[in-house]
């Protein structure tokens, strides 16, 4: 069974949910980098992660968790899994909606990081 990353729990994919209000769900509010992994050892794991970080300061997403935080995460999603290869998707929006609209400041409480 795979096990996914949500907002710093390991659960089981069939569990993994989001809210119907979150921004990246409504309007694809968010950014994601996709990386493959070799010997279960993720590929160019740190420019993955930079670059993930980089686009949500420029998107203005305050990702609740820093570099080293965003590493571990990937290394223990790898870890509850038995995959020996395979692509992993990270991915970071804007959190769920507060009120109604368009507008990035209507984002309630933290970003979601899956």
């Amino acid at each position: 069974m795979t096990k996914i990353y949500l907002n710093g729990n390991i659960v089981p994919a069939a569990e993994a949910k989001i809210s119907v209000y979150d921004r990246g769900f409504l309007y694809g509010d968010g950014l994601f980098e996709t990386l493959t992994t070799r010997d279960r050892r993720p590929v160019l794991l740190d420019e993955h992660l930079k670059r993930l970080l980089l686009g949500a300061k420029l998107l203005k997403i305050r990702v609740p968790l820093s570099l080293a935080q965003l590493r571990t995460a990937v290394f223990k999603t790898i870890a509850a899994n038995n995959f020996k290869e395979y692509y992993l998707k990270i991915v970071v929006s804007r959190g769920e909606l507060r009120g109604h609209g368009l507008d990035p400041r209507n984002a309630a409480g933290r970003p979601t990081v899956l």
